[in-house]
């Protein structure tokens, strides 16, 4: 969650050191952290339905 934060110092320099805006930075991350997600959302469904 720290990389999509936008109070997180290193991020915010990171992108600022790289000249990349934050709405394009958002929209490379985004698809990043939602498959994860689904993964995530998916295991615990499977888990409940198994115990």
């Amino acid at each position: 969650m720290n990389l999509i934060t936008p109070t997180s110092a290193v991020v915010m320099g990171g992108l600022a050191l790289a000249k990349v805006r934050y709405d394009q930075y958002l929209r490379f991350m985004v698809p990043l952290m939602g498959m994860p997600l689904v993964a995530v959302a998916g295991f615990l469904a499977l888990g409940a339905a198994l115990s």
